[in-house]
């Protein structure tokens, strides 16, 4: 019986761990096609005035709700990609951060 609760603990953290890498990847993904263009591959570069990632202490709604509806230059996603996607992005984001 014991051994039954070890293994389903760990088929658990297997699937919750691979599920949280794929958002991962595909955050990251997404932004490097969306974002990286303005914002750079590590969240730094600033074209067109686009925000330092890296020093945002933007809230998780904030970060979607700048996403999806953009802000002075940048454009609304929210046409564009899905709001999984989007949360995707944020979490990508998130993880830019020089402090978590």
């Amino acid at each position: 019986m014991k051994t039954n609760i070890i293994f389903i603990a760990a088929l658990l953290y297997v699937i919750i761990t691979m599920a949280f890498s794929t958002r991962s990847d595909e955050g990251k993904q997404l932004y490097e096609h969306y974002c990286a263009r303005c914002h750079g591959n590590d969240g730094t570069r600033g074209l067109f005035g686009a925000k330092n990632l890296r020093q945002s202490g933007l809230s998780d709604s904030a970060i979607i709700q700048q996403i999806s509806n953009g802000k002075r230059i940048m454009p609304s996603f929210r046409k564009r990609i899905s709001a999984d996607q989007i949360y995707a992005i944020s979490t990508y984001i998130k993880s830019l951060r020089k402090y978590k």
